[in-house]
């Protein structure tokens, strides 16, 4: 077993020793997290690699509102061979037990996937599926519109569909596994359309500090050109990162 899969296999199995009690609350009416991961290598070569997410929620009755940050960075040999930046915005109106009405504002930058700047506002529905202690599922829908500018100096305006799932398992009141997955198909273009998935487990440590292990898929069935706009860059990004998640 390769070792990315053998850290992500302790964790869940760190997170199966405890369960949580049928009983369901209220959650809090507002919730902060911060990931923080490096690894720095020198000697026969030089790696630097430093991630850093950031969430916050705020609940008000009817209302809840997320806002995130997330970014990774490297180096090797003094080389730049990473630079990714993503953050979000939105809110959601409750208009019954289950169903919620969500705005959304989104950015992202990802250099070596040939995207400078990529802007997003969306509506639509929220399904909630599952809402209890233990298992939160949602299906969502709605439509976008997206600005990109890419490396190569070209620029795009489109509208988009918006599909997306998210589960949470509740494994004890801090250890928790998450899927979510996102599906934005291109109106304009049918050949251009983009899945992004995130798979992650978190295992806690003490009350507020965690171990976070996150695996995310970002595929781009139309990938962007490179800098000189010669050639398409691929398809898809993984992104394995492993560190400490704070909360409050």
């Amino acid at each position: 077993m390769k070792r990315p899969a053998t850290f992500m296999f302790v964790l869940f199995t760190t997170c199966l020793t405890s369960q949580l009690s049928a009983q369901d609350k209220a959650p809090p009416p507002s919730e902060f997290s911060a990931d923080l991961g490096f690894v720095s290598i020198t000697g026969n070569t030089s790696v630097t690699t430093l991630s850093l997410g950031e969430k916050w929620v705020r609940r008000l009755p009817r209302w809840e509102f997320k806002q995130d940050l997330g970014a990774v960075y490297g180096e090797t040999n003094g080389d730049e061979t990473s630079n990714l930046w993503k953050a979000s915005l939105r809110g959601d109106y409750g208009l019954g037990s289950n169903l919620a009405l969500y705005a959304r504002t989104a950015f992202d930058r990802n250099k070596f996937a040939g995207v400078n700047s990529r802007f997003a506002e969306g509506l639509g529905l929220v399904a909630k599926i599952k809402a209890t202690d233990v298992n939160q599922l949602n299906v969502e829908g709605g439509f976008e519109l997206t600005q990109q500018d890419n490396l190569d100096g070209t620029s795009d305006s489109f509208s988009s569909l918006r599909a997306a799932s998210t589960w949470k398992r509740m494994f004890s009141a801090n250890a928790y596994f998450f899927q979510g997955i996102e599906f934005l198909p291109n109106l304009d273009e049918s050949d251009d359309y983009r899945i992004n998935s995130e798979t992650t487990i978190v295992a806690p440590l003490s009350s507020h500090v965690a171990m976070k292990a996150s695996y995310q898929v970002r595929f781009d069935n139309l990938p962007s050109l490179n800098a000189t706009g010669t050639a398409p860059l691929r398809k898809s990004d993984r992104i394995l990162s492993t560190g400490i998640q704070v909360t409050f």
